[in-house]
């Protein structure tokens, strides 16, 4: 397929954009044994980014060999010991897996990488999913006794619920709480992607100016799904050069496109969620002023701030370092504008 830009599937070769300085942390902390938390919101480019660092690190060691879970389709506890259990074979040696107790399934990448002297290292994706399971705590308490032990596997557990992994890795009371390394993904800086998007482009004899490209950017965000949606959008749609009509209309294709996800992810909020959410895309940040709360009726006090948590904790929106609360996803911002027909730029 003719097509410069990918979404949906893992990001690789010339599809897979800058984080040098994430992939060097993660072969770093990863290669010398450090276990790693890696966490961002949904559709960052988590699994492509340790698809392709751990490819590097098994590239330059031998030794090193990578097993992946995906923790997503996990349902039952013993879902997850069977994907595990398989997965660890399937990425070290052909064997048959054994019946064995869950602590034994556990330690099987530390055996076998002893007994080969090896180095292996388990990256599990949607860790926090994990959490869902009723016997959660259970399965929480026995692998951070059983994994802390290891010397010669470690592991790479990431997930895109922020809140909830962070309530796993940063909260002292949590088995977990400093099991390793916790590193905070970053966005692809425009100054990679304004290139990327412009090549792309020329590549296939169509063009798009600087100022086109860096709107994709602004729009988006730099959010790495949504940069390649919506370049992918605008190129589908241009014969010869970028113009404003197409970039707009493909603007409303990408919000369009993405609107189910976005009735998902607010069913079931309660009203009062629902008017703090349009409060904050109005432009309003002091949630507790009197006339704020009169004009978007906000409720009291408790419900404000149960509220507050409530909307945090979903990760629609997040808390700021000085104190505003900013929209987590972009696209959903503009969805949700849309809907409510707020004006606030």
């Amino acid at each position: 397929m003719n097509r410069p830009f990918v979404y949906g599937y893992l990001a690789e070769k010339e599809n897979f954009i800058d984080r040098e300085e994430d992939r060097r942390q993660l072969k770093n902390f990863l290669g010398h044994g450090i276990n790693v938390m890696l966490i961002s919101p949904r559709r960052w480019g988590k699994s492509s980014l340790v698809k392709m660092a751990m490819g590097e690190l098994m590239a330059e060691d031998h030794d090193v060999k990578v097993c992946y879970i995906d923790a997503f389709k996990v349902r039952t506890e013993e879902d997850f010991y069977n994907k595990y259990a398989t997965a660890v074979i399937d990425g070290v040696f052909d064997i048959q897996p054994l019946k064995k107790s869950a602590e034994d399934i556990l330690d099987l990448p530390e055996r076998i990488a002893r007994e080969k002297g090896i180095h292996v290292i388990v990256c599990i994706d949607e860790f926090q999913q994990l959490a869902l399971l009723p016997e959660w705590k259970t399965m929480e308490s026995l692998m951070r006794s059983v994994w802390q032990h290891h010397q010669h596997a470690n592991y790479c557990l990431y997930g895109s619920k922020r809140h909830m992994m962070m309530d796993i890795f940063n909260n002292s009371n949590s088995p977990f709480y400093r099991f390793g390394q916790v590193l905070f993904m970053k966005k692809i800086e425009k100054k990679h992607w304004i290139p990327y998007i412009q090549q792309g482009f020329e590549k296939t004899s169509k063009a798009i100016s600087a100022a086109f490209a860096e709107r994709i950017c602004e729009v988006t965000e730099c959010h790495s799904w949504y940069v390649q949606q919506l370049s992918f959008f605008i190129w589908a749609d241009t014969i010869g050069e970028v113009d404003e009509d197409i970039f707009n209309r493909q603007l409303q294709t990408l919000i369009d496109t993405n609107a189910p996800q976005f009735e998902s992810d607010i069913t079931g909020l309660a009203p009062s969620q629902l008017s703090m959410l349009v409060a904050i895309a109005s432009g309003e940040q002091h949630l507790s002023a009197k006339e704020v709360v009169s004009k978007y009726g906000l409720g009291g006090a408790q419900t404000i701030a149960k509220n507050k948590k409530a909307i945090v904790s979903k990760d629609i929106v997040e808390l700021q370092p000085d104190g505003t609360y900013h929209f987590v996803d972009p696209i959903f911002f503009l969805w949700f504008k849309q809907q409510y027909n707020i004006n606030q730029s």
